[in-house]
């Protein structure tokens, strides 16, 4: 990871807006980039705002790029609670870049512990992510499916490195592949693994029911704009209300089909192993409901639940693959706990 000291602050701020000073910033202890919120002095007074430069390597330039003109875009065409952007820089001779500088947004994060959350404000979390996805999901279609980034200085949907996919079902059976390979060899995070080889005799399994049930996908329907890591982590919330404040991360978009989408999301905010049966599945019709009442002519369809469940075990199987990131500094113990909950998930839908 790169290095970002006082003075690459200072110039960022400048970059993103040259009549900003900076007059001191503390870097967020969350993430993989570089996060500040920084206390500026502007021509309209003292603002506070959040500076985030891409420089841990996880996500590709021209996708990084992509983020503040999501943020506009989002901003400017639904009623999804995003930050404003102040200015961003897609290269740089002197600072790493990509980079851009935003609204700064109050709320509590909840990645650690969701269930900290009051019943009542989890629910309206969940309820309002159905709302927010619907109205994105409304911007319209895309050309195609793959990663969205920037290209000439525009959105667009990047190819792969071996070329474009046309099809979602070429996209959706290229993952299963990638991720039941990650699983087989150490995980997607080998280096941070204190047991990569924690899931490995699942690779096979789960590499088998999930290329049978690619196979048998119904016609999806055409990629929109998906927001795969609306999770807790990348949520600022109210910590009384639940009120969503803010849905940050949007340098992890997917041109895919909506249904997808929503298959991600339900495995980020809740959880049978975790939650329990009955409250997992209380807050995944309230997330459904709200989904299909903000979406004009649009139902969860047998077609549509059949495919939700093929996805849902794909999720799992990536949650499983990124388990060494995603729980760095958990305990031994609580590594334990997840990896028991995974293997009951894929025992019953194997």
């Amino acid at each position: 990871m790169t290095d970002v000291d006082a003075d690459a602050v200072a110039g960022m701020v400048r970059a993103c807006a040259p009549e900003w000073e900076l007059r001191g910033y503390e870097r967020a202890e969350e993430g993989t980039d570089f996060v500040a919120v920084v206390d500026c002095a502007t021509p309209d007074g003292d603002r506070t705002a959040v500076l985030k430069a891409t420089t841990a390597g996880f996500v590709r330039p021209e996708i990084a790029r992509s983020e503040p003109r999501l943020l506009a875009l989002v901003g400017r065409e639904t009623s999804i609670p995003v930050p404003e952007v102040y200015g961003f820089a897609d290269d740089h001779d002197e600072y790493p870049a990509p980079f851009y500088l935003m609204a700064y947004a109050p709320g509590e994060n909840y990645e650690d512990d969701p269930s900290a959350l009051p019943d009542a404000a989890r629910e309206r979390v969940v309820r309002e992510a159905g709302g927010n996805l619907a109205d994105l999901h409304a911007v319209g279609e895309l050309p195609r499916v793959g990663r969205v980034g920037v290209r000439d200085g525009d959105l667009a949907v990047l190819d792969y490195d071996d070329g474009p996919a046309d099809d979602f079902r070429a996209h959706f059976a290229r993952g299963v592949e990638e991720t039941c390979d990650a699983l087989a060899d150490g995980t997607y995070f080998p280096d941070r693994a204190d047991e990569p080889d924690r899931f490995a005799d699942l690779a096979d399994p789960l590499r088998a029911a999930l290329r049978e049930r690619a196979d048998a996908l119904r016609e999806p329907e055409p990629p929109r704009y998906c927001h795969w890591d609306y999770r807790y982590g990348n949520l600022l919330v109210d910590p009384d209300t639940g009120e969503t404040r803010a849905v940050l991360d949007w340098a992890n978009l997917t041109a895919a089909e909506p249904a997808y989408n929503l298959a991600k999301v339900e495995s980020h905010l809740f959880d049978a192993q975790a939650d329990g049966p009955e409250r997992a599945a209380d807050l995944r019709a309230l997330f459904r409901e709200s989904y299909a009442a903000a979406r004009d002519g649009w139902t969860f369809t047998p077609a549509v639940e059949s495919r939700m469940e093929t996805y849902l075990l794909k999720c799992r199987a990536e949650a499983m693959a990124c388990l060494p990131l995603w729980l760095e500094d958990a305990t031994a113990e609580e590594k334990d706990e997840r990896e028991r909950q995974h293997r009951d998930a894929v025992a019953d839908a194997l």
